[in-house]
């Protein structure tokens, strides 16, 4: 079972959060029929996204990332909520030809780099949503495509939070093997030089290295903290679960406008919707998105 475990360091100077996410990104890898390396991707950016989305502490809390590149993959979306539900899918580019298919796997020993599948120019949108009344946005460019790097930019730059993640997924021939992330953030009056300390333990692949053995989210704290002592904050499970369904089919249609739902009535007596995180389908029958066109006027008139 997947868990997400928060605490602080014993001096209580820095938040830390790690994950394990093994069986959430196999369950949406599965889903879409990714390659290995498209998991890869995935999973770092899912994983990434559980982190985030535990600044309020609170169930309602809902965080999305929006990574878009250059690459063979355009961008990975994750849609992370503070019950610990998450789901995201990849945006494959409509320009194959240029983009062929990239192995980002070099083997057991070394950090795969997802580079050569995402690309090394892009930008971070992150929306955060706490219940309040706006959301926030804030955004960010990449300074690797390796996804963990580009989020601990975006903290430390665009939400002047001082922060150190590290996000892996390690994947064979079988699926996900391993699957989890850390984040540290500094809270007030803390000494730079301590998330600076992190930031090296992260270094050179630590994390992915460390994941060639069963590791507890308790471990990975401990591994972010030098072995120093931490006080345990809180815990939730974590799954994959995806919010669609006939409302969100329907809201997808409706962003058709009037005009194009009549046309896609007439041309076919039943309409499918897909969803793209969890392949779940949805169908329309000609006469639905007729009644669904009528009731986009009706609101407009």
């Amino acid at each position: 079972m997947d868990e997400l475990l928060r605490a602080v360091d014993r001096d209580q100077t820095v938040r830390v959060v790690a994950v394990r996410t093994t069986d959430t990104v196999q369950e949406a890898a599965r889903r879409q029929g990714l390659t290995p390396s498209e998991t890869v991707a995935l999973g770092r950016a899912m994983t990434a996204g559980c982190l985030l989305a535990t600044l309020a502490k609170s169930d309602r809390e809902r965080v999305r990332l929006r990574f878009q590149g250059r690459g063979r993959v355009d961008g990975v979306l994750v849609d992370a909520r503070g019950d610990g539900t998450v789901r995201a899918c990849l945006k494959p580019t409509l320009d194959d030809e240029n983009h062929p298919l990239a192995a980002v796997i070099p083997g057991p020993h070394r950090r795969p780099s997802l580079a050569p599948l995402l690309g090394t120019q892009g930008y971070l949108v992150v929306t955060r949503d706490l219940g309040l009344a706006q959301p926030y946005e804030g955004s960010s460019d990449w300074v690797s495509g390796e996804v963990d790097e580009d989020v601990e930019a975006y903290l430390n730059n665009s939400e002047q939070l001082p922060s150190a993640m590290t996000c892996e997924t390690i994947v064979d021939a079988g699926g996900v093997v391993r699957s989890a992330g850390v984040l540290c953030q500094g809270l007030p009056d803390l000494d730079p030089q301590r998330i600076q300390a992190v930031r090296d333990t992260f270094a050179d692949g630590a994390l992915y290295q460390l994941l060639h053995q069963a590791r507890e989210p308790a471990d990975l704290v401990g591994f972010a903290l030098g072995g120093d002592a931490f006080l345990p904050m809180g815990h939730h499970r974590v799954r994959f679960a995806c919010s669609c369904g006939p409302a969100a089919a329907r809201r997808v249609l409706a962003s058709l406008g009037a005009a194009d739902l009549d046309a896609l009535a007439a041309e076919r007596p039943e309409t499918t919707v897909s969803c793209s995180f969890c392949g779940a389908t949805e169908t329309l029958s000609a006469d639905a998105v007729r009644a669904l066109a009528g009731e986009l006027r009706a609101e407009r008139s």
